[in-house]
């Protein structure tokens, strides 16, 4: 009983809608697959002209073939540094990951000249063979899998199919608009490819082909060398990355930070990280971002971390603490096998200033916090945000890594932090 969801994109090509719901219906054998859901997705571009008359559409041509059929309606924001198209690439698929069930196959109209367009658009933008693979058949998303059925169908062979069927469509205007690069590119450039090389798309396809192989070739040697480097503890070890030759060492940032859910670095970034932050000696503490991330070195590993936003202290009423959004939560917790906080006394959470100094645990004299810093390994870039919670204006404990031996009482309390960020190197 499982449900393939159809994409009904509005802006999508003109024989979207009639060819995917009807080439299914004759295509699948349905005697095999007596009990699969079709559903049909419709994505509305809030910004899209007419999108009334679109919805309407959609929704008449589901009726008629007895296809459930759900609207989902987006707003585009662009992001800095992308472009509209893209924009609203990432909001359609947004919502279609969330649509998703386990397992779930979400079906798109995308065919052979939207191949050859998009294969072209990575190739002038200098892409690796991961982007001139341009779109597989069958790929992640979500929970479930996004297939593209017509990949080995021409525009011309489906037109062609879709007028022998007498289906109806919409023609969407702004694809007469060639400001965005994918019309430009249909209107203005390959209509002169395809007259000098009429199987431009079907040979560009069989490109693309080889190199989704080779980008898979490229994905299994990342994977071993990562796993010499020490990514599954999410940190590089910068010998090992050393011992690899200069292409490798590439090719496992790049993959890793894929594997970190990050985005991959421009070229120029990658020759930053490799020049400015692999090359520093270990006492240094380098630095390159991209977008929102930003690789270190710190001692003998590289680490990959998202900016989070600066958390807030104040009083400390209650049994938890929240310092904001990616600092996880602080809670109090009797400390019953050793002496803990004072359990009576005004709690204030605070951040560093400098000169902070305790006394730990089985030690004589008091530290300056910046050196149990140092010898603890605590990374550089998160000392200044780690939580200090004083009792009655006086320092009595650091985050969840020590307590004032000074104010430390029996039948205390102690800090629990809870989802907390990695503050310690590995």
């Amino acid at each position: 009983n499982r449900r393939v969801p159809l994409a009904l994109d509005a802006a999508g090509v003109r024989v979207a809608t009639g060819h995917t719901l009807l080439g299914l219906r004759t295509t699948i054998p349905w005697s095999q697959v007596k009990r699969l859901r079709v559903t049909a997705a419709g994505m509305l571009l809030i910004e899209m002209r007419d999108s009334a008359r679109w919805a309407e559409h959609c929704r008449s041509r589901c009726a008629a073939l007895e296809i459930p059929f759900e609207l989902y309606s987006v707003t585009v924001d662009r992001v800095a540094g992308s472009s509209t198209e893209a924009a609203a690439r990432d909001a359609r698929y947004d919502v279609f990951r969330k649509l998703l069930e386990p397992d779930e196959m979400l079906l798109t109209a995308q065919h052979q000249d939207d191949q050859l367009e998009t294969f072209l658009l990575q190739a002038l933008r200098g892409a690796g063979p991961h982007g001139l693979a341009a779109m597989p058949k069958v790929t992640r998303l979500g929970q479930g899998y996004l297939l593209r059925p017509l990949l080995e169908w021409s525009r011309a062979a489906l037109e062609a199919w879709a007028g022998e069927q007498q289906l109806s469509w919409l023609d969407d205007p702004s694809n007469d608009d060639e400001h965005f690069d994918r019309n430009f590119l249909r209107r203005s450039v390959l209509p002169a490819i395809t007259r000098r090389w009429p199987s431009a798309a079907r040979t560009v396809s069989r490109s693309a082909r080889h190199c989704a192989q080779a980008a898979e070739l490229v994905d299994e040697l990342a994977a071993a060398d990562l796993a010499e480097c020490g990514a599954g503890e999410q940190v590089l070890d910068i010998a090992a990355l050393r011992r690899l030759d200069i292409a490798r060492r590439r090719n496992v940032l790049r993959h890793w930070l894929d594997w970190l859910g990050f985005p991959r670095p421009s070229e120029k970034k990658l020759e930053n990280i490799l020049l400015d932050v692999l090359e520093s000696g270990p006492d240094a503490e380098p630095c390159v971002r991209c977008a929102d991330v930003a690789v270190r070195r710190y001692r003998n590993g590289l680490y990959a971390d998202r900016d989070l936003p600066t958390p807030a202290g104040g009083q400390w009423k209650g049994d938890i603490f929240e310092p904001g959004p990616g600092w996880g939560r602080l809670r109090r917790v009797p400390n019953e096998d050793e002496p803990g906080l004072p359990v009576d006394g005004a709690v204030e959470v605070r951040f560093r200033e400098g000169g902070e100094r305790l006394r730990l645990a089985g030690r004589e004299y008091h530290h300056e916090l910046k050196k149990l810093f140092q010898e603890a390994g605590v990374l550089p870039w998160r000392r200044a945000m780690i939580p200090l919670v004083y009792v009655d204006r006086q320092l009595a404990a650091v985050g969840d890594l020590w307590i004032n031996a000074d104010i430390a009482v029996s039948d205390g309390w102690r800090v629990e932090w809870q989802e907390k960020p990695r503050i310690v190197a590995d």
